[in-house]
């Protein structure tokens, strides 16, 4: 009843706000771009005057382009007013994780709609709920609202649920998972085709960048850790985008020796951005939050600007440690 309530005082806030914007983690992933323009589409649906847009910092993945009205997804622009009374942040375990837009009105009432383990709760409402991806959570306010449900919202929180899921194979799916999926594709989501598009698309670089992950991966046989760097140039070699990047790290923690999974790429600023997955009872939230970041404790990341040899003696480090 409680997170019932929540969903109902934000639908109330939303409707009592007059310029309204919508924002997400950098480097937006399929839950991201599917939370955030699925709310969009829905607010818009039923209030179709409300002034309301949703800003990023950095380009969407192409992706996610098969969307119907991912152009509604707009790219910070520091030349632009971005003044509004009411923030809403998706996906984002803390405001720092949006980069340039985590403060564009400091004034603003902020929401807060997550499904992090480590989000602080520091909107003035929050709904942190630990389900799957945040697109259930979008989901959840809509049924609880009375919103109708139309294919270009259903694609949307579609895209989301199987970028969280792995396409339903982690363990953060649910009876309730499900059941959305079915009410998704029951309402016209062809889930073939976002499988197809969002999974299956893979670009050249995309294509080299994973094999030469697999070829290339090292292997703590102790740590039971499959890792592998990238550097900048290597991905600059095939004229690669972070988003070429992003399925890497589930690749291998598909290594059957392999209880965990780190991917570390090295950012063209000479920072580093860390991915972690698990398949045990070790907690790579934890990891992750070694270097300021977070995540869930089967999926985790951060960004650091140690060094690749830094980095990664103190993730074997922590490893050690819990071995032990």
């Amino acid at each position: 009843m409680v997170k019932m309530d929540t969903l109902i005082e934000i639908y109330n806030k939303i409707n009592e706000s007059n310029q309204i914007i919508i924002t997400s983690h950098v480097n937006p992933d399929g839950d991201a771009i599917g939370a955030g323009l699925g709310l969009l589409l829905s607010i818009k649906k039923i209030m179709p005057n409300k002034n309301i847009r949703f800003v990023l910092q950095d380009d969407y993945p192409q992706t996610v382009k098969f969307l119907k009205e991912i152009n509604l997804v707009e790219k910070y622009n520091e030349n632009l007013d971005y003044h509004c009374d009411l923030m809403i942040f998706v996906d984002s375990a803390a405001t720092s994780r949006t980069g340039a837009t985590s403060n564009l009105s400091p004034k603003a009432f902020i929401i807060n709609i997550d499904h992090h383990v480590s989000n602080p709760n520091y909107g003035d409402i929050n709904y942190v709920d630990y389900i799957s991806s945040t697109s259930e959570i979008i989901y959840d306010f809509i049924k609880v609202n009375n919103i109708p449900l139309d294919t270009d919202i259903g694609e949307c929180l579609y895209t989301g649920l199987i970028n969280d899921t792995g396409n339903f194979k982690h363990s953060n799916v649910t009876k309730k998972t499900f059941y959305m999926a079915g009410d998704l594709i029951e309402n016209g989501v062809d889930n073939s085709k976002i499988v197809r598009e969002f999974l299956e698309n893979k670009s050249y670089a995309a294509t080299k960048l994973i094999g030469g992950a697999m070829y290339k991966m090292e292997f703590f046989e102790e740590e039971k850790l499959a890792y592998y760097y990238l550097s900048y140039k290597e991905m600059s070699k095939y004229n690669g985008k972070k988003e070429d990047t992003e399925s890497i790290v589930e690749r291998l923690i598909d290594y059957n020796e392999a209880d965990l999974s780190f991917f570390l790429r090295e950012e063209e600023s000479g920072g580093y951005k860390g991915s972690l997955r698990s398949k045990t009872v070790v907690d790579v939230n934890q990891i992750a939050a070694l270097f300021g970041g977070g995540g869930h404790k089967m999926a985790a990341g951060f960004s650091s600007d140690l060094s690749e040899e830094q980095i990664l003696e103190k993730v074997l480090d922590f490893l050690e440690w819990k071995i032990n």
